[in-house]
């Protein structure tokens, strides 16, 4: 698939097929990933795929307590018809996590020190590699940070060393029935991008 095709049609999928995954797609997928940039080239990040039926739903459990916790049932439940469908869709996944065919999560150094949105920021060109690489041979995925809510229990479950953080959690497999891929609709460029300082016309 040419890169922008991929770049223009990608959109979150959150049902997916009992299609398994093949490990050699999974493999490719990966290695998109780490071709991207990280600051002072020091590859900080690291990838669990999850893929074992019993360890998928645990870590299901521990998102949906998540979702819980954090008043998102509440939230879905009381969206308005504008974000009705989005919050219906991740209400959807939040039930169902542990059934996804593949659940990867993307890891990265912290020294044993909490990260923020910019010393952990090389991860996150690299989760955009994996799902456009997913996308490009033609599987969904979407990227949540909901499990962080249960951390402690879900870097227990998988044995992840104290100086990673999880980043993010990606489900991923082929499309379910009723999902589809973009075109996305997105707020026009003129409407986010300024030239020079801010409110200049691009």
């Amino acid at each position: 698939m040419e890169l922008f095709d991929a770049i223009h049609s990608q959109r979150a999928i959150r049902r997916f097929s009992d299609e398994p995954v093949p490990d050699e797609l999974v493999r490719k997928i990966l290695d998109a990933a780490i071709r991207a940039p990280s600051g002072g080239n020091r590859q900080p990040w690291s990838f669990i795929v999850v893929t074992d039926t019993d360890v998928k739903l645990e870590l299901g459990r521990f998102y949906k307590e998540s979702w819980d916790q954090g008043g998102l049932s509440k939230m879905a439940s009381d969206a308005d018809p504008s974000t009705a469908r989005v919050y219906t869709s991740a209400q959807y996944l939040a039930e169902r996590m542990g059934e996804a065919p593949v659940l990867v999560l993307a890891c990265i150094e912290t020294g044993g020190g909490d990260t923020t949105i910019t010393t952990g920021s090389s991860i996150y060109p690299a989760v955009q590699n994996l799902m456009l690489a997913a996308r490009g041979l033609g599987l969904g995925t979407v990227l949540t940070t909901i499990h962080k809510g249960r951390e402690a229990e879900v870097k227990a479950l998988l044995g992840i060393p104290a100086n990673l953080e999880t980043a993010a959690l990606i489900p991923m497999g082929f499309p379910g029935e009723g999902e589809r891929f973009g075109p996305t609709r997105r707020v026009p460029v003129d409407k986010v991008a300024h030239r020079d300082r801010w409110g200049g016309a691009l």
